[in-house]
């Protein structure tokens, strides 16, 4: 992946995330400054039982307000319209998502790197917990980072729990992007139909989720 497609990332942001993606798992202190904190696996694309390590560090839940606009734009002017919607109204990182370098490759790309979440939401459904994060740039776990577009892309990754805690994820372009009246949120159409993207997702975090808008302090 070209280091020069990353869009900037608030320093603290991205420092945190990066000390994390390359040290142990940190205790409480050392992620005072997330809401919560994932990790998952990707199966490969080629071998899917070559994985890779994923993080998503949320530093905050999107507000009511933020989750309201994307539906509004969702229905009202189509799923075109949702990458222009995340980088206009969407103004503050909710957190990172953390990939994989280039194994092999130079300094500059073989480091794990970050991508901007726009917007990141939890909630409960009669089927467990769901978790819904939005990026304006393209993520395609499982395939190579130097493969993956320079330009911005709307993509939308759907986490869902069962009873033990574990998730699994699924990603979504605008095309695949649809309103749940019931939750009243965006999320994947058709779930059950969609390949896997992540396995294993998993909360590292022992804070509580109740703090849902604002910084978690």
């Amino acid at each position: 992946m070209r280091s020069e497609t990353i869009r900037p990332i608030p320093a603290v942001i991205f420092a945190a995330a990066v000390c994390l993606a390359v040290s142990p798992p940190p205790d409480a202190g050392a992620t005072s400054a997330f809401v919560e904190r994932f990790v998952a696996r990707a199966p490969g694309e080629s071998d899917p039982a070559a994985t890779s390590y994923i993080e998503i560090l949320i530093q905050r839940w999107s507000t009511d307000e933020e989750r309201d606009d994307l539906r509004g734009t969702l229905l009202e002017r189509g799923p075109d319209a949702l990458l222009s919607a995340v980088q206009k109204v969407l103004k503050r990182p909710a957190g990172v998502v953390v990939i994989p370098g280039i194994p092999g490759a130079g300094a500059r790309v073989r480091t794990r790197q970050a991508r901007n979440v726009l917007f990141a939401r939890d909630l409960e459904t009669p089927k467990g917990r769901q978790v819904i994060i939005v990026t304006d740039q393209y993520l395609a776990f499982g395939e190579p980072t130097k493969d993956w577009p320079s330009d911005y892309q709307f993509t939308l990754l759907d986490i869902r729990f069962g009873p033990d805690g574990t998730g699994t994820g699924k990603l979504a372009p605008p095309a695949k992007v649809v309103y749940n009246k019931e939750t009243k949120i965006i999320e994947l159409d058709n779930y059950v139909a969609q390949p896997v993207r992540l396995i294993g997702v998993r909360s590292e975090t022992t804070a509580t989720r109740s703090r849902r808008e604002g910084t978690f302090k």
